[in-house]
């Protein structure tokens, strides 16, 4: 039996499906897919690969790999017919998806996931399909993310003896505060409490009490792996701490408290401060941060395209301007170029689009692509663009447009260019969310220009560098004189 709908079409239907309607074709072999042994464990923000090797080895373009989760559609990503497919793919993994290709032919369809999320957590099966004949595995993937150092409290006297808190901040998964004394061995504790933030992010939080006669020195470490040692601060509390208070006494263990809080706060300040100064060695070799100066070329916009005198927007007009039509200039559709192209770098650039405007297109062209006849926006066009074409944004993918109705059209979007890296992405400024990316753009070492499609009554603008872009700007250039 059919699925009603290939949204809700599971694994068993797919399969009834393939083998009733597809033609069996012989094999040397069956085919046997594995996955690794045990879990892949990946940190929050990281890229991992999830591993998938089948066996015979085959020509890639006979071979169909899809990697999905709970249900077969919508997929996490789907490599068929020779090419990737992006029309039913899962929102939160478009433009984070990658199919190892190359090494189909020797039998593995490795997934790579760029930027890993704590949603990402979970089961993935990659199903491999050659004509009637497939299998498939499982794979689980477990996202980390380290929290906070362990902070130790004195809070009060409590039941004869001292009430002492050990608390951590920002673990994933949810991590366990435990105690331990001067030997290494596990105390018990009298509360252990764990909440959640919006963010998914744990803060874990365990009490134990000191008396004279049992305890009195101890530490407290966060264990956030099974098996995996934790570390943390240490604390001894003297005879004196467990007679009456008296005022001088708690004054004093107010101080040694702050002192101890205070020590453990700069060690913490300075972690942060190498992981910022990680974070922006990373920034200057991974992210565009060189702005580019786009200036529209009037040679290739057409005809019934107006340009500014500066050459920063464009509008489209119904009325044809009186000028010469040469091979540069494109015709029939209403694109315009930027007058100067790239060939390596990273560069980026910002466009702003009236909010009556109608369709529009906005990212990079090839030097060569095609001026008269036909265009399709697509890359085996030499196309790498985002636009709105009737109610919904979308990414102009082969071989058919993905949608993102999810997604707010921006009124300013912005394009960035990685060339040696092959990547085109795409970024909505209002939202401060990434759009899409284009994570393997074919240049062929050819220059590589800004490219504009403008739809009936619609309005582009190349917005001016920003303040904050500037200080930013001089915030690297200065790091990186010192």
């Amino acid at each position: 039996m059919l699925c009603g709908s290939p949204i809700h079409c599971s694994l068993p239907a797919f399969v009834i499906s393939t083998l009733v309607f597809q033609v069996p074709q012989g094999h040397s072999a069956p085919l046997n897919v594995t996955g690794p042994p045990g879990p892949i464990t990946v940190a929050k923000g990281e890229d991992v690969v999830l591993p998938c090797s089948f066996s015979p080895g085959q020509n890639a373009q006979d071979t169909e790999v899809t990697w999905f989760r709970e249900q077969f559609l919508p997929f996490v990503h789907r490599y068929k017919l020779g090419q990737d497919q992006f029309g039913e793919q899962m929102v939160q993994y478009q433009g984070r998806t990658e199919l190892g290709k190359d090494g189909l032919a020797k039998g593995s369809a490795d997934l790579r996931i760029f930027r890993v999320q704590l949603s990402d957590t979970g089961n993935y099966t990659c199903f491999v399909q050659r004509g009637s004949d497939y299998d498939d595995t499982l794979v689980e993937l477990q996202v980390t993310a380290s929290g906070s150092a362990p902070l130790i409290a004195l809070e009060r006297y409590e039941h004869g003896g001292i009430r002492v808190a050990c608390r951590s901040a920002g673990w994933y998964p949810r991590p366990r505060v435990l105690w331990h004394d001067p030997h290494g061995r596990h105390l018990p504790s009298l509360s252990e409490n764990a909440t959640q933030d919006k963010n998914g992010l744990f803060a874990a939080e365990s009490s134990i009490i000191l008396t004279r006669a049992g305890t009195q020195e101890l530490s407290c470490s966060v264990q956030h792996l099974p098996h995996t040692p934790g570390q943390g601060p240490a604390l001894y509390v003297s005879d004196p701490f467990f007679q009456d208070a008296h005022p001088w006494r708690i004054a004093l263990s107010v101080v040694l408290v702050a002192v101890a809080a205070l020590l453990i706060i700069t060690v913490y300040l300075l972690k942060i401060k190498e992981k910022q100064a990680q974070e922006l060695a990373w920034r200057r070799q991974a992210v565009p941060i060189e702005e580019a100066n786009v200036v529209l070329d009037p040679d290739t916009a057409h005809c019934e395209l107006l340009l500014s005198s500066n050459g920063k927007s464009v509008a489209r007009d119904n009325t044809e301007q009186d000028i010469l039509n040469t091979h540069k200039r494109f015709d029939p559709f209403h694109c315009v170029l930027g007058r100067e192209g790239f060939t390596s770098g990273r560069h980026y650039w910002e466009v702003e689009v009236a909010v009556e405007a109608g369709g529009w297109a906005v990212g990079v062209s090839r030097e060569d692509v095609r001026r008269k006849g036909d265009l399709e926006f697509k890359p085996e066009e030499g196309i790498w663009a985002v636009g709105k074409q009737a109610a919904y944004l979308k990414a102009f993918t082969s071989p058919s447009p993905t949608e993102f109705p999810e997604i707010k059209t921006p009124r300013q979007i912005r394009v960035s260019l990685e060339y040696e890296e092959g990547r085109v992405s795409f970024f909505s400024v209002d939202e401060g969310i990434p759009i899409f990316m284009f994570p393997q753009a074919l240049f062929g070492g050819k220059k590589v220009h800004p490219w504009f499609w403008l739809g009936p009554g619609t309005f582009l603008k190349i917005c001016p560098r920003k303040e904050e872009d500037m200080a930013f700007l001089r915030d690297l250039g200065s790091s990186d004189s010192q």
